[in-house]
């Protein structure tokens, strides 16, 4: 909060950027992750909403009043939209090179066929994961990054890069076991 409270010129707008920031927040971020799913995410949809706030201050009249209101909301929302297909459009770039995927010249064709559809199944089951989840997998896995390498990546602790990945693994265990339940 100091940072965005220095970017803004008088006294009198810090204390109205201050009762916008402790009055809306949680409403903010509420309509964030309710477009994301991931409070990660939802987190830096507020952070970049309360950024353009400074930049419109002079928009913006009362506090407390339905008007103020809407325009957070609507602000949030449309920041939270672009980020989800952001997201989408880099998971859908990502996943379509698995159909360049060449097989194991030595495998048999009925073991490559049956190794590329396991891959492809395995790329929806990802789409599925939030993307906390899919990115560390993506990264110890796919890239053989270690959990420190991603801690560093993602600006994160080890520690909880750790537990991303215990939890991630836990939540495609549980796709897989849903599938096969179902089957």
């Amino acid at each position: 909060m100091l940072v965005f409270l220095s970017a803004v010129g008088d006294r009198v707008d810090q204390d109205k950027f201050e009762q916008l920031y402790h009055m809306y927040r949680q409403l903010m971020f509420y309509t964030a992750n309710s477009i994301l799913h991931d409070a990660g995410m939802a987190e830096d949809a507020v952070h970049q909403a309360f950024i353009r706030v400074l930049d419109n201050m002079g928009k913006i009249g009362e506090v407390d009043c339905p008007q103020t209101k809407n325009f957070l909301v609507i602000i949030v929302r449309n920041i939270a939209i672009n980020i989800y297909n952001d997201r989408k459009r880099k998971t859908t770039a990502s996943l379509d090179e698995l159909e360049n995927w060449m097989p194991d010249p030595s495998a048999a064709p009925a073991d490559a066929v049956e190794a590329k559809e396991g891959m492809m199944h395995l790329a929806s089951l990802l789409e599925q994961m939030p993307e906390g989840y899919r990115s560390v997998l993506l990264l110890r896995y796919d890239n053989g990054y270690s959990a420190a390498e991603i801690a560093n990546i993602l600006m994160l602790s080890e520690e909880n890069v750790k537990k991303r990945l215990q939890r991630a693994k836990k939540k495609l265990q549980a796709l897989l076991n849903l599938e096969e339940v179902s089957r």
